[in-house]
């Protein structure tokens, strides 16, 4: 700028609202900070119908991501075609024995810290954050390119402050969107868009085609990952929660631990995960989310919670164990091995220490603090008071001691 710019007030404010609609559309909106779009694991076809079924709304914000997912998605393809040369005929005829075991409870209610725990035992195996970002040729490329692919990832994850690793045990439904398969996760790449492919959150609406396609996209990844790790595999998708019929379908021993939370912290939480989620994982931003936000979550909350009380019943005695986060952050080791006794999952001793280790490597960890508005309070309270009752946590709630 010029000596004479700088003495001319009307032009140099003009200059500054140019340069500010010049620089507005590039303006980075990223809500907890930067992660790698998980998009990135999708091959051609795939990524092309998501590109389609948002119409292109993307913003130029979001370009260099969308751009580097175009440029990576014929790699992904063709890894997966070698991929499946190689090692398909086998994992397609591997059995998958022990029965897994599968991690249920809503979002936020601690299922990410349970799985952590699970996944301590070395007789456990579990989908790590590779496996699932790239789940068409992990079986191919997952020495020293998942080594590569561990520098763009962040040290935490943008909604809390929960470590994140490319061996880190990971939520399978992230692979079922690379995959594409249903999954309202799809949601995440156009928030502005709304809710969507609800009907993959139970299930229970598919029709007999789309619901046997599903079976058969999780049979396919659950049968590279038992190939590949030959242990028992522990699953967490929070979305299980409410697929507990068809779970039991496809693995009729499987075990399956329910996690509960207070749900005054769980909402809050939730907000904040899926805020999060939309504004790093959108591919147009700002996500716009505002408007559904709220409904969408407490009928996610509902549906899941209703889903589990009318299938938990089919899970065989013995078969599954209910717990509180709250007594697993009060006393980890000591609720382990209580959910070891009672599904039988083996030597809880060979665990113990693995556990142990997490544990003290937890140290910095601190939860998320919120203060909810009393007409919200009341709102969770009076909507998911069914849910309250059911896992004991009225007196929590009301801020009634036991006497």
């Amino acid at each position: 700028m010029t000596e004479m710019d700088s003495k001319n007030p009307r032009r140099n404010k003009a200059w500054k609202l140019f340069w500010k609609k010049v620089r507005a559309p590039m303006k980075i909106h990223r809500e907890g900070g930067w992660l790698l779009y998980f998009w990135h694991g999708m091959g051609v076809v795939t990524w092309a119908k998501l590109l389609i079924r948002g119409r292109f709304d993307i913003t130029l914000n979001c370009v260099p991501n969308i751009f580097t997912v175009t440029i990576w998605a014929p790699f992904n393809s063709l890894l997966y075609i070698v991929s499946e040369l190689i090692f398909g005929s086998k994992a397609n005829h591997h059995k998958i024995d022990p029965a897994p075991v599968f991690v249920l409870g809503h979002w936020r209610s601690g299922t990410t810290f349970l799985h952590d725990l699970l996944a301590c035992d070395p007789a456990h195996g579990y989908p790590t954050t590779y496996q699932c970002f790239f789940p068409n040729h992990f079986l191919l490329t997952g020495g020293a390119v998942r080594k590569w692919f561990n520098i763009f990832l962040p040290k935490k994850r943008p909604m809390d402050n929960v470590p994140v690793g490319v061996d880190r045990p990971q939520e399978d439904e992230f692979a079922f969107a690379n995959l594409g398969m249903g999954t309202h996760y799809v949601t995440l790449a156009w928030p502005r868009h709304g809710p969507q492919d609800m009907e993959y959150l139970d299930l229970a609406s598919l029709s007999e085609v789309d619901r046997t396609k599903w079976e058969r996209g999780f049979m396919w990844f659950m049968q590279r990952l038992s190939y590949k790790q030959k242990k028992r595999l522990v699953m967490k998708s929070p979305a299980h929660t409410a697929r507990i019929r068809t779970l039991l379908k496809l693995f009729p021993d499987a075990r399956f631990v329910h996690i509960s939370r207070n749900p005054l912290a769980i909402y809050p939480s939730t907000v904040k995960l899926w805020k999060s989620l939309d504004s790093v994982q959108g591919l147009h931003n700002p996500a716009g989310d505002d408007p559904w936000m709220e409904g969408f979550v407490f009928r996610v909350f509902e549906t899941v919670f209703k889903r589990y009380e009318e299938d938990r019943k089919l899970i065989p005695d013995g078969h599954l164990i209910e717990i509180k986060y709250e007594d697993l952050a009060a006393d980890p080791k000591a609720v382990m091995k209580t959910v070891y006794k009672q599904l039988d999952l083996g030597n809880f001793a060979q665990a113990e220490a693995g556990m142990g280790a997490y544990l003290e490597g937890q140290g910095e960890y601190k939860p998320n603090v919120f203060n909810l508005p009393e007409d919200l309070r009341e709102k969770i309270i009076n909507r998911w008071s069914d849910y309250i009752d059911r896992f004991g946590y009225r007196n929590a709630v009301t801020g009634k001691r036991k006497a």
